[in-house]
């Protein structure tokens, strides 16, 4: 990989994402009632859960403390550069209904995601942002700052909206869970990432290699499977209160347990760097039986399956 290659991968997930917010996010219910019908009568975003019947509660308290550790602008510089890696091994999808159709779901979901707070106390905003990646690889990723990517194999087994939501609710929930944070200073990375924000806020060069080594090496590593776990059960909740039906995630996890293996070059970084699909799905099935027994049943098919004919 090359510093002409990371910039080109900037550059082009910059224009993705400008031609994406040239539309609004679309209407999660569909039809008379629409959203407000499926979060029952009110808009459930941020902090407010309360438009769900009996209303949905985190089921997670507390966010990481690593957020005391980098500023909004630190995680928006790593978020960047991590990016960039990702994108050097495989470009984004040129197609602009695919990505603008991603990130309209991919908003709307983060919006109900509860900001952590920086060292002030303050609320931390992300500039969320979404991309489709050219790969035939099934399998989903963030980055810190607010950088979420799904890759073309992973969208093409998928079958609705609500499972798409609840893939990209996972990884929303990974970066307002400070889970790649926490996992920079657990590797002992804190001094490259150190160097990643100086490159790109003072001097806009290239990452050394030993930068790119290590955001590559954090990738193949994968997060701690309590983060993993974490982000599933945060997935749920996301999803549930953007309106989706609640068991997108599971349905997902089920279909990687009955179709993908370790042994499967579609599937072998996904099986690697998570725990088994299977039991992050039967870990989720109490809460669909319980705290998110009133979610709405919305799923969005033929919207999915419309745009899934345009890859």
């Amino acid at each position: 990989m090359n510093t002409r290659r990371w910039k080109l991968g900037a550059a082009a997930l910059a224009a993705a994402f400008f031609l994406a917010g040239c539309e609004t996010v679309p209407n999660v219910g569909g039809g008379a009632g629409g959203l407000a019908a499926a979060l029952g009568g009110a808009m459930g975003g941020g902090n407010n859960s309360a438009g769900m019947a009996n209303g949905i509660q985190d089921v997670v308290s507390g966010a990481s403390a690593v957020f005391k550790d980098y500023s909004p602008q630190e995680q928006r510089a790593l978020g960047q550069e991590f990016s960039s890696v990702l994108l050097g091994a495989r470009p984004l999808l040129r197609n602009d209904a695919v990505q603008r159709y991603v990130n309209q779901v991919g908003w709307w979901v983060a919006l109900q995601a509860e900001p952590p707070k920086d060292k002030d106390g303050r609320d931390i905003q992300f500039a969320w942002r979404f991309g489709v990646i050219d790969s035939d690889a099934v399998n989903a990723y963030a980055t810190p700052g607010g950088y979420v990517f799904v890759t073309v194999g992973l969208l093409r087994k998928l079958n609705n909206e609500a499972e798409l939501a609840g893939v990209l609710a996972h990884e929303v929930a990974h970066v307002v869970r400070g889970h790649y944070l926490s996992a920079l200073k657990k590797g002992g990375f804190a001094q490259i990432a150190g160097g990643i924000v100086q490159t790109q806020t003072r001097n806009g060069g290239a990452m050394t290699a030993a930068m790119v080594n290590a955001v590559r090496n954090l990738y193949a590593k994968g997060l701690d499977q309590s983060d993993e776990f974490d982000a599933d059960r945060q997935g749920l909740l996301y999803a549930a209160r953007a309106g989706y039906q609640a068991n997108g995630l599971p349905k997902v996890l089920r279909m990687y347990a009955a179709s993908g293996s370790g042994s499967d070059a579609a599937y072998q970084m996904l099986f690697s760097t998570h725990p088994a699909p299977a039991e992050r799905a039967s870990r989720l099935e109490p809460l669909l039986g319980s705290k998110f027994a009133a979610a709405s049943n919305v799923t969005n098919e033929a919207r999915y399956l419309a745009m899934r004919r345009k890859l």
